[in-house]
C-alpha cells in the first residue's frame, strides 16, 4: 500500500515552517503504524513552485527540503522500515527558469533544439484538448509550447540527445537509492502535431520513448517499480500501463466516489464490471493502481459532503478490490480541500499533527483554510479516540493488510442486490465474498461458515447475518 506524500506540507524537520527530508525521516514510524509498505513522493528537485512539477534542475534537491545525503538518510531509514520509496519526476517540461531555457533564449542552438518554438501561424489556433486552453505562451517576443501553462515550457523530444539527458537523470535518482519512478503526464511526451498544427496524442511514439527508458532503468535495478499517469480511457491506459507496470485507474476512482455519494450500488456495480475488467482474468500484463483521490482532486470528504460514513464506505469498498491501493496524505485523518486547476494549494494543506495548529514538525507554510486548528481534526486528538474517523479508516487499511491475497486476486462476479454491492473473488481455489450496504438501515444476508467485519456493525442471526448500515464485511 503507497502513501502519496507531499514533502512540503508533511512534516518539519528544522523549524522554517517548510516540510522537508529530516521531518519526514521523524515520521516514518508513523507511516508503519498506518500500514504503509511503499512511498510515493511528490517532486523534490529544485523548483520555483510550491508544488514542484516545474522543475529548474533534475540534478538536484530543492533547498527548503534539505540535502542529497538528508534524502539518502530519508531513504535509508525508510528500507530499514520495509519501505519502498518511488520519486515523481515531471519529464514532459521545465521550469521557465531551467538554464536550458534560459540559454535557449539568448539563442544557443543546442539548448533551443529541446524546446518547441513557433514555426507558423496558424499553430497558434491550437488548444488544449481537455478545456481549449491556448497552448503557445509568449516572452521577448517569441513563441513556445506549453501545454500546462506558461511556465511549463514543454521539452522537444525530437532531439536524440534529450533521451540520453533522461536517461541520466534517471540514472542519477535511482543511484541516492530510490525505488522508482511515478511518471508524471506520460501521454504527453509527443502531443503536439507539426503536421496538423493542432495538439495530438502519439501515443505509439509515447511508447516507444517510455519503453527505451524503462528498459534502460530495469538494466540498471531489476525490481524497480514504475506507475504511469495516463489520465484516458482504459484502453489508452492499458496500452502505456503494460510498459511500466503499474498504471493508474482513474475510472475506478470516479465509479466508486459518484455512486457512493449517490448510494447506487446497482449503477456502482456495472461501472466496476466495465473498469475492472482486467481482474476477471487469470493473468494480467500489469496492475492497477488503485485509489479515490490525489493531489489533482478534490479530497474525499469534500467529495463526500463530510459524510464521514459514506468515505468510509467508499475505502471499503477500494480496500477489497483487487490492485495497488493508493492513498493521499491527510485522507486517513479526513482533511478537506476541493481542487481548483488554477490555485490547488486548498487540497495541499499541512498535516495536522496537532490541534491548536502548532508544534514539533508541524509544517506552516500555508493558512489551514480548510483544515482549521481546534476542529477535531488532528492526529493527537484523533489518536486517542477509538471511534475516530482516523481509528476507523485505519482498521479498513489494517484489515487490507492483513489480506494481501486481495493484490493479485481474480474477480469472478461483481453484482448488486437490494441495496447491497456483492463483489465475488478467487484466490488460490477459494472463493471470498465481499458485501457492501449502501442502505441507511440493517439488511438481513445468508449465513455463510465466517464473517469478518471490515467497517461499521455486523451481528449474527439464527436466520443471517444482518449488516449494518453503510456497514461491509468479507463472508467465508
Amino acid at each position: 500500500m503507497f502513501y502519496e506524500l507531499f514533502l512540503r506540507s508533511f512534516a518539519d524537520g528544522n523549524g522554517d515552517g517548510i516540510g522537508d527530508f529530516k521531518g519526514a525521516t521523524g515520521r516514518l514510524d508513523y507511516l508503519m503504524e498506518l500500514g504503509i509498505s511503499g512511498i510515493w513522493l511528490l517532486p523534490i528537485m529544485k523548483s520555483p513552485s510550491y508544488h514542484g512539477y516545474t522543475v529548474s534542475d533534475f540534478y538536484s534537491v530543492n533547498p527548503v527540503y534539505g540535502t542529497l545525503e538528508d534524502a539518502r538518510e530519508f531513504l535509508e531509514q525508510a528500507h530499514n522500515r520495509g519501505i519502498k520509496v518511488i520519486l515523481d519526476i515531471p519529464l514532459n517540461h521545465t521550469a521557465i527558469t531551467h538554464p536550458w531555457f534560459l540559454k535557449a533564449l539568448e539563442g544557443d542552438k543546442k539548448h533551443r533544439e529541446k524546446y518547441l518554438w513557433l514555426e507558423k501561424s496558424e499553430w497558434l489556433k491550437a488548444r488544449r484538448p481537455w478545456d481549449a486552453q491556448e497552448v503557445w505562451s509568449k516572452i521577448n517576443g517569441e513563441y513556445y509550447y506549453a501545454l500546462f501553462g506558461p511556465g511549463s515550457p514543454d521539452l522537444n523530444y525530437e532531439t536524440p540527445d534529450l533521451w540520453e539527458e533522461v536517461k541520466r537523470i534517471l540514472s542519477f535518482w535511482l543511484s541516492i537509492g530510490f525505488d522508482g519512478f511515478r511518471f508524471d503526464a506520460a501521454k504527453h511526451i509527443f502531443d503536439f502535431s507539426k503536421e496538423t498544427g493542432e495538439c495530438e496524442y502519439q501515443h505509439e511514439r509515447n511508447i516507444s520513448f517510455w519503453k527505451e527508458m524503462t528498459d534502460y532503468c530495469r538494466k540498471l535495478k531489476p525490481d524497480i517499480i514504475f506507475v504511469s499517469e495516463v489520465w484516458d480511457d482504459p484502453h489508452v491506459v492499458d496500452m502505456y500501463s503494460s510498459v511500466f507496470g503499474i498504471g493508474f485507474n482513474f475510472p475506478l476512482s470516479y465509479a466508486i466516489k459518484e455512486n457512493v455519494l449517490s448510494l447506487n450500488p446497482d449503477k456502482l456495480a456495472g461501472a466496476l464490471n466495465h473498469v475492472m475488467k482486467k481482474y476477471f482474468e487469470s493473468e494480467r500484463a500489469y496492475d492497477y493502481g488503485t485509489f479515490l483521490t490525489n493531489h489533482d482532486m478534490t479530497r474525499l470528504l469534500s467529495y463526500m459532503k463530510d459524510d464521514e460514513e459514506k468515505a468510509l464506505l467508499a475505502l471499503s469498498v477500494l480496500m477489497t478490490l483487487p490492485g495497488v491501493p493508493f492513498l493521499y496524505y491527510g485522507e486517513e485523518l479526513g482533511m478537506r480541500g476541493i481542487y481548483n486547476e488554477f490555485a490547488n494549494e486548498a487540497q495541499l494543506e499541512p498535516f495536522p499533527w496537532y490541534d491548536m495548529g502548532y508544534g514539533p514538525l508541524q509544517t506552516e507554510w500555508k493558512a489551514q483554510a480548510s483544515n482549521p486548528p481546534h476542529s477535531g481534526l488532528s492526529y493527537e486528538v484523533q489518536s486517542t479516540k477509538i471511534d475516530s474517523y482516523y481509528s476507523r479508516f485505519k482498521k479498513i487499511l489494517s484489515f487490507r493488510n492483513r489480506n494481501r491475497w486481495l493484490d493479485s486476486c481474480r474477480i469472478q462476479e461483481i453484482k448488486a442486490d437490494n441495496g447491497v454491492l456483492h463483489i465475488f473473488l478467487e484466490s488460490d481455489g477459494e472463493t471470498a465474498l465481499f458485501a457492501h450496504n449502501f442502505n441507511r438501515e440493517a439488511v438481513l444476508l445468508e449465513r455463510r461458515e465466517r464473517a469478518i467485519l471490515i467497517n461499521r456493525e455486523l451481528s449474527e442471526t439464527k436466520n443471517g447475518i444482518l449488516l449494518g448500515a453503510m456497514s461491509s464485511v468479507l463472508i467465508k
